[in-house]
């Protein structure tokens, strides 16, 4: 029990002022009645307490001190803590890269014998003779001298994409690189390629196609090509300007195949003359022959769009004649007593289009004894009797056909002419 002793004090409130600031340095117990009374309590734990709290300055200051200390304690324990944890970590860091590298080494171990299989390992097709792959490559492209395209999926450039190998088998197989053509291309296009076509050629003959629409510069291409005239085998001109034409001024001592495309005729004719293997011309003119040429080498012969006074002409110098493709503008023949025109060697003679008084007349110049095919159309010989018009020619000629082809417009039944001529083995309507 605590020990409290009190005293009711009646006082004025000066007094009461004075005993209530006694109160802060003693050790007593005052309660405030009212202005007039007071009641003082002597208490020892309340003396004990005050005691104490007259000591406590040097109290908070040894515990700060200590919770200083035990601060220090903690963040050094804290510190150590972490330092721990970090090896821990590290150390299950290790042991995970340990378990990694020993999966690697696992793993290399198992991918050298699958390297190994694969390093031995040779695509079939590789193991081919180069020779053998080249001719291939040959197969791939049209057949010479028709060229390939300049570019695309369907040029030499496309096999030199595939690999190593096929890439040196391509450059250094000549023949893959000997046909081009120019049409289709760009000034820069063919300008970039033209050369290294060239190049890659080697020494072999040329086959080259060029129209001068494609080129606001024709010559500017050209130019490549005319220090490899020699070589120049197969010849193709479509030409706008018959001033491009020079370009075949000059021997071409290997020209074999000339075609000339020319929309505007040639007041002038060019003469070519050391010609000496050509045997094949395919002229499309305007009118009048824009070249002169050693008709007597010609085996082959196609003349389009020529008057036809001016294919008589022609066709009077090809006694060497083979096969003969007759398209002429249909002008009338001058009039008067022509000339017969003979084609001794003629073994094939094909009738393109026409006026069929132009060709009625036309056909019954020509004596061709050696004659085995014949096309024409059926409307060129006349719609009344076309029969009548073609065995008057085939009995002139004294000619034996093997093969007939009417492109027929249904003047005469098909029957018909299977009965005009029974001696005929093949007639065929296209």
């Amino acid at each position: 029990m605590r020990a409290i002793k009190s005293v009711l004090l009646t006082c004025d409130p000066a007094v009461k002022e004075i005993l209530i600031a006694m109160n802060e340095r003693d050790n007593f117990i005052i309660e405030d009645l009212d202005d007039w009374h007071l009641v003082i309590k002597a208490d020892e734990e309340f003396r004990v307490r005050r005691e104490l709290e007259v000591e406590r300055p040097d109290i908070l200051l040894q515990m700060q001190d200590s919770l200083e200390l035990d601060r220090a304690l903690v963040a050094e324990t804290n510190a150590r803590i972490r330092e721990i944890e970090a090896e821990i970590s590290k150390l299950q860091v290790e042991e995970q890269v340990t378990a990694l590298k020993d999966s690697i080494s696992v793993l290399h171990a198992s991918k050298e014998p699958a390297q190994q299989r694969l390093d031995s390992y040779k695509y079939p097709v590789l193991t081919l003779p180069n020779e053998l792959i080249a001719e291939f490559f040959l197969h791939f492209l049209p057949t010479y001298p028709e060229p390939p395209l300049l570019f695309g999926e369907l040029s030499p450039t496309t096999l030199t994409h595939t690999c190593r190998q096929w890439q040196e088998i391509a450059l250094t197989t000549p023949a893959l690189w000997r046909a081009i053509d120019l049409r289709g291309s760009t000034v820069e296009t063919a300008a970039g390629l033209a050369p290294l076509w060239l190049e890659r050629s080697g020494r072999l003959p040329l086959s080259i196609r060029a129209a001068d629409s494609v080129f606001k510069d024709f010559l500017s291409v050209y130019r490549f090509f005319i220090p490899h005239r020699a070589r120049w085998e197969h010849l193709d001109l479509r030409l706008d300007d018959p001033k491009h034409l020079d370009v075949l001024d000059g021997p071409l001592p290997l020209l074999l195949t000339l075609s000339v495309y020319l929309r505007r005729g040639f007041v002038n004719p060019l003469l070519l003359q050391t010609l000496p293997l050509l045997r094949t011309v395919i002229l499309d003119d305007s009118g009048r022959p824009s070249l002169i040429l050693p008709w007597s080498q010609m085996t082959c012969l196609t003349l389009r769009s020529l008057y036809p006074a001016e294919c008589i002409s022609i066709l009077r110098q090809t006694e060497n004649l083979v096969s003969c493709n007759l398209d002429p503008w249909t002008e009338k023949l001058p009039k008067g007593r022509l000339v017969d025109v003979q084609l001794l060697r003629l073994e094939t003679l094909v009738f393109e289009r026409g006026r069929c008084d132009v060709w009625v007349e036309f056909l019954q110049l020509l004596i061709t004894p050696a004659l085995r095919s014949l096309e024409i159309a059926e409307e060129l010989l006349g719609s009344t009797d076309p029969i009548g018009t073609l065995e008057p020619f085939i009995s002139k000629s004294g000619c034996t056909l093997n093969e007939l082809r009417i492109i027929t417009t249904a003047y005469l039944p098909k029957v018909d002419y299977r009965k005009a001529f029974p001696s005929i083995p093949i007639v065929r309507y296209m």
